[in-house]
């Protein structure tokens, strides 16, 4: 048994619409995707990669255009040596109704296209297993035809989108002597399922709920099992909370966001940030504050208060329109966070004489 180099992605996502995100953010993330794509390409090329595992989700099948598609079989195409194996999963599209099926394919590229079924590489004395998410989503897969592979000697790789549970894998399968390796897809991180049996999550984040490294595993399998997640995303998501107390206007809030932006990389990544603690009274223009940043881009939530000392407001104007409202309000049944909001929105606008806009609370 020799060894087999390899490379496992999945969730490439090309096409993604990155909803949540301004158009030409997205432009450039689905341009991020693709640039992704071709430097895994160069990879295998350069490592000189057996196989390429591709388990689902290459694209986004309500956004996929024939140039897109011819781009991808050009990237496979500049790798002959290395075969290419995809299982179609969730975004994909229905394999039939697909560019899967309906596409003039390189020839070291193999799709599969339904129920599990097997293909030979017996140079590597390898016998592959895959399938498509739309088959397996209706029925679990057939494992039985694999019970052949214990006695033959013939090495076995799967791949699948899912996971053991979707997918149904018998433990006696996961201690199958010859099985080398089980490519799984579908996961938003990097996951390993057991020794043999790996996610390698979406090589790029893809919105803001994605933290920590992406990237696809390489390695080999075979004689000797050594696979590590090697870093591939040209860009990151944070989420970030900043507290502005101590703020007086928009300039001190830009610089303090400024501040706390310095210790990324703010030029290249995106930032989801909320302000949080007190500000003065009235409302801050966001839009404004976005424009005196120099981030590439910084998505921002006012989750603040305005200061005020409710109790000798509350005194005060005990007569007043003011006071007998925040009377009022404090004596309802509402939960604190809804009482707090009514407040600080109540207050403001009786003192400022305004109503707010806007306000994403």
């Amino acid at each position: 048994m020799g060894n087999i180099k390899i490379m496992h992605t999945s969730g490439l996502h090309l096409a993604s619409s990155f909803k949540g995100l301004p158009s030409h953010m997205g432009k450039l993330r689905r341009r991020d995707l693709t640039q992704t794509l071709g430097r895994l390409t160069d990879i295998c090329r350069e490592k000189q990669t057996d196989l390429l595992l591709i388990t689902g989700d290459i694209w986004e099948q309500g956004n996929v255009t024939r140039p897109l598609v011819d781009f991808i079989a050009d990237q496979f195409r500049k790798i002959p040596a290395t075969r290419v194996l995809i299982a179609p999963g969730k975004s994909d599209g229905k394999y039939q109704d697909s560019f899967l099926s309906h596409y003039p394919w390189p020839e070291n590229v193999h799709i599969f296209s339904g129920e599990l079924s097997g293909i030979e590489m017996p140079q590597l004395n390898l016998q592959i297993y895959g399938m498509s998410w739309e088959a397996t989503a209706v029925t679990a897969p057939d494992w039985s035809q694999l019970v052949e592979q214990a006695t033959n000697g013939r090495q076995v790789l799967i791949v699948a989108y899912g996971n053991p549970e979707s997918l149904a894998i018998p433990q006696w399968l996961l201690g199958l002597k010859n099985l080398l390796y089980i490519a799984l897809g579908g996961e938003k991180h990097h996951t390993d399922w057991g020794e043999k049996a790996c996610d390698p999550g979406p090589p790029e984040p893809l919105d803001f709920s994605c933290s920590g490294t992406f990237g696809v595993l390489t390695g080999t399998i075979g004689s000797t099992y050594a696979l590590e997640l090697m870093p591939t995303s040209s860009r990151n998501f944070h989420r970030l909370d900043t507290d502005v107390s101590h703020c007086s206007n928009l300039e001190e809030v830009a610089q303090e966001i400024e501040k706390l932006l310095s210790g990324y990389e703010a030029d290249r990544d995106l930032f989801e940030l909320t302000l949080i603690g007190t500000r003065p009274q009235g409302e801050w223009e966001l839009s404004k504050l976005q424009t005196m940043l120099t981030a590439l881009y910084v998505s921002i939530r006012d989750e603040t208060d305005i200061f005020y000392d409710l109790e000798a407001l509350e005194t005060e104007h005990s007569r007043g329109v003011l006071g007998r409202y925040i009377t009022a309000v404090k004596g309802t049944d509402c939960n604190d966070k809804i009482i707090k909001n009514a407040l600080a929105l109540g207050v403001d606008a009786l003192l400022s004489g305004r109503v707010p806009h806007g306000n994403s609370r």
